[in-house]
């Protein structure tokens, strides 16, 4: 048996047996929406239904500077006297498509993955990977294009209540998505391109989007209300309703340039796609009519609670 724990936001964990899963998502126990352990709160109810603490722990995360993962990490383990884990911040995007791929009917895919900011680039670094694509099966798991942004360290993207500069990111975003802007650094290592930008991604400009429109709560942002407002909205203007509208249609153009660099690593037909974004269902549809010959699976769980079963068949398949 191997037991996935997610521990960043929408906390959840996956009891993965030989012929079962059994997935739960904290906040379902908690009451509490988006729930995220800290060092000095990390009780999960859902760990009742684990039977056996001998077994192998694979912690899933995103990358953090201060360490409040690892002493969560760490804490859990004391606490429950789990001697066998992994915990690997650099492996977010990782476990995001091997929960896509190991959910969906294909033997062999093409995995994007897209949400708010995974790993670290380095353990000191701030700029965090935005959007990934793999090459997955049965036996490996090959990274092959992976993009690290830091949008916020500019000037440009630190007011987030004025709504003319949103409008301004909106035009910069559509003008230098991918390998349009000259700005950006490349290199390849292990026959992946590495894309290192100050641009946003697509999960960076609804929540820059959310600021904005006042759709926060308490800690956490709420893009899917954003996402769900657009279909309001016009292609001009600075209603709120204006700026998802905006923000959807930019955010599309991008990932359907995404997904046809990830056509191009390989023959395959199938794609699967993961990471928060991939809540967005509207632009899912219209991905599946931009490529009329393409086999797409969604996630069911695209979000960081999926994570945790991605740490689990990861462990299963791969290590």
């Amino acid at each position: 048996m191997t037991v996935g724990v997610n521990i960043s936001h929408d906390s959840s964990i996956c009891i993965k047996k030989e012929k079962s899963i059994e997935f739960f998502e904290e906040s379902r126990f908690n009451k509490n929406k988006y729930w995220a352990p800290y060092p000095d709160d990390f009780d999960y109810i859902s760990f009742k239904n684990i039977k056996d603490f001998n077994d192998v722990f694979v912690f899933a995360c995103y990358g953090t500077l201060e360490n409040s993962h690892k002493e969560v990490v760490e804490n859990i383990c004391n606490k429950y006297k789990i001697k066998k884990f992994i915990y690997n911040e650099l492996m977010h995007h990782v476990y995001h498509a091997c929960a896509a791929f190991h959910a969906s009917p294909f033997n062999e895919a093409l995995a994007v993955v897209i949400d708010g900011g995974g790993a670290n680039l380095t353990s000191k670094n701030i700029y965090r990977e935005s959007d990934s694509i793999f090459y997955i099966d049965n036996q490996k798991v090959k990274e092959k294009y992976k993009s690290y942004n830091n949008s916020r360290s500019t000037t440009l993207f630190q007011d987030f209540h004025n709504r003319k500069k949103l409008l301004k990111i909106i035009e910069l975003f559509k003008n230098t998505s991918q390998e349009k802007n000259i700005l950006d650094s490349f290199f390849t290592e292990n026959d992946c391109l590495y894309r290192i930008t100050n641009n946003y991604n697509p999960g960076d400009l609804f929540n820059h989007l959310c600021d904005t429109i006042g759709f926060f709560n308490f800690d956490t942002y709420e893009p899917g209300k954003a996402m769900g407002l657009s279909s309001y909205g016009n292609t001009f203007g600075e209603r709120n309703e204006d700026l998802a509208k905006q923000v959807q249609i930019a955010t599309e153009d991008y990932t359907i340039e995404l997904i046809e660099k990830a056509l191009s690593y390989d023959n395959t037909k199938n794609i699967v796609l993961s990471g928060g974004y991939f809540l967005n269902c509207v632009n899912n549809y219209k991905y599946t009519q931009h490529f009329k010959d393409i086999n797409f699976f969604v996630d069911p769980c695209p979000h960081d609670g999926g994570t945790a079963l991605g740490a689990a068949v990861w462990y299963d398949h791969y290590k």
